[in-house]
């Protein structure tokens, strides 16, 4: 009877490296299970067999375990490190493997997931199973060798990531700001944009709900032509007081009042550093002539995050590879007679998809062909318009692998127009897509001037 597989770890500090390399006589594969602190390596043959699992504690013990590195390097078993992208745990070590001359290899988490019952017919995973499997899984189908990135990148990556923390908390600013308005000031919105334009900013900071706009509406008058620069028509001013003295809200409570004036504050506050991260995105964009072809696509932000976050178009050998890396590659479920419905696999980061959509929502609000071929697709008009979007998100995607070889971005050669009934979108502007950040129409949180 085959004895249970077994998977105890050994200190790496009380290893015996001497009979381990009797063992790894030809090469050997170092996968490497990431943690916080409590690492396990796997040491297995060419093969994939494991030989010795090994555990050490980072940082404490990481010197220990690059030692014995070093030291499979020296007696020459060609040591070949591979383990999974999972956060930035694995990074250090990552980076001193690299820096020893070692081969990394980066494995897809989704590998080592489906491969956990196969290996041996059980599905858990811990963290020894999971070194097992990435050494079984690198002899069998060896992972993309890992390059680090050069520091343009870096920087570029940098900002991609501090500028996501902004937008989620502009995000849930302005989901309180529309709660509080819609009790207490529904007509508010009927003047003013609050995603779009800022005046409001000041009267609200000043004059915190309908109440105090009231109580002295000739000062409150005052501040929002001071805040809009005199944009604001006396009309839409005077409309903004008239709809506080008559508004049908609830009447705030002075905690309430408060609260409003703390959500305006925070939106200003996150509104402008949103803005300084996109110049400053919309600045290193601007230094690299592949990142401003896509960017007069897609703005800079989008392009910044594809360079950082998925990788060069130019690294991709065709555009459905791109597709495939942004997880827009559609995958289906079906069996038999039973056809199951098609879906994005949603691999790879997020906030390109995030950013991506929102470039395809500017071009169907800017395109008259984007727009007609949304509107001519089955089942748009029986709410499945975001489907339409997210179909339009995927031509925009492999559209970006040509455009970044210097191709001109051409909308009308996304669609077959020719099934297309352009006449009746003729308020759309049918040109391609706006070359400045000032021209595009900004979404929400996507860093565009705002309109007073």
């Amino acid at each position: 009877m085959k004895r249970k597989r077994s998977y105890t770890a050994q200190d790496v500090e009380q290893l015996d490296v001497e009979a381990l390399l009797l063992q790894v006589s030809v090469g050997c594969i170092v996968a490497i299970d990431v943690a916080k602190t409590k690492f396990v390596a796997a040491i297995a043959t060419a093969a994939g067999e494991v030989v010795k699992l090994v555990k050490f504690e980072h940082p404490r013990q990481t010197a220990a375990f690059l030692t014995l590195l070093r030291r499979f390097q020296q007696a020459e078993r060609k040591p070949v490190v591979v383990m999974e992208p999972t956060g930035t745990y694995g990074d250090a070590v990552r980076h001193q493997c690299h820096t020893m001359g070692l081969p990394v290899h980066m494995m897809p988490p989704k590998y080592s997931h489906d491969f956990a019952e196969v290996l041996d017919g059980v599905p858990s995973m811990h963290d020894p199973k999971a070194a097992t499997v990435l050494a079984k899984l690198q002899a069998i189908k060896p992972a993309r060798i890992w390059k680090p990135e050069g520091d343009p990148r870096r920087d570029l990556r940098a900002w991609v990531d501090q500028r996501r923390p902004i937008a989620r908390v502009l995000a849930i600013y302005h989901g309180h700001l529309e709660a509080m308005l819609a009790r207490h000031w529904p007509e508010f919105a009927d003047y003013m944009d609050v995603y779009r334009q800022r005046s409001w900013f000041a009267l609200l900071k000043e004059f915190p709900g309908p109440h105090a706009t009231t109580a002295a509406s000739e000062a409150a008058a005052q501040t929002l032509r001071k805040a809009s620069r005199s944009h604001l028509g006396d009309a839409r001013v005077q409309g903004i007081i008239d709809s506080a003295r008559s508004t049908t809200g609830v009447p705030m409570t002075t905690g309430e009042q408060e609260r409003l004036r703390d959500i305006t504050e925070q939106i200003e506050s996150q509104t402008r550093r949103m803005a300084a991260v996109d110049a400053k995105l919309a600045e290193l964009v601007g230094r690299d002539v592949v990142l401003r072809h896509m960017a007069t696509v897609v703005g800079p932000a989008c392009a910044a995050a594809i360079e950082s976050l998925v990788g060069s178009p130019l690294d991709f050998t065709n555009a459905r590879a791109l597709e495939k890396a942004m997880g827009l590659n559609l995958k289906e479920k079906s069996s038999g007679n039973t056809r199951g419905h098609m879906s994005i696999t949603k691999r790879g980061p997020g906030e390109v998809r995030h950013l991506l959509f929102m470039a395809a929502l500017r071009l169907l609000k800017d395109d008259a062909t984007a727009c007609a071929w949304c509107h001519a697709r089955k089942g748009y008009k029986a709410d499945q318009k975001i489907k339409a979007v997210v179909a339009l998100m995927r031509k925009l995607a492999r559209a970006l692998w040509h455009v970044a070889r210097g191709e001109a971005f051409d909308p009308s050669k996304l669609f077959d127009t020719r099934r297309l009934d352009l006449a009746s979108h003729t308020t759309h502007r049918n040109t391609a897509a706006p070359t400045s950040s000032s021209a595009r129409a900004p979404g929400p949180y996507q860093g565009g001037a705002a309109i007073e």
